[in-house]
């Protein structure tokens, strides 16, 4: 099994305005853990969770960016593109 690599870039980097910027996989790793435990439990999330999973071993993270940014959609979180 390949090792998992955080470092990761993402194919386009994300801002959530006043909260982060989401430019590699380790960042979308700790904005997962800093989501409130009922949020972290819902399917969409984790979604987002396995996708990162999988990004992280792959080296492809373009799944885990496109479900990202429907989640954040769905949650009506502001997000902007970099």
């Amino acid at each position: 099994m390949p090792r998992s690599n955080w470092s990761r870039a993402l194919p386009r980097p994300l801002t959530i305005p006043s909260i982060t910027d989401l430019k590699t996989l380790a960042d979308v790793r700790t904005l997962l853990g800093h989501l409130p435990k009922e949020t972290r439990a819902k399917s969409t999330w984790k979604h987002v969770e396995a996708t990162l999973k999988q990004a992280a071993t792959s080296g492809d993270a373009t799944e885990l960016w496109a479900a990202l940014q429907m989640v954040l959609m769905l949650e009506n979180i502001e997000y902007r593109l970099k």
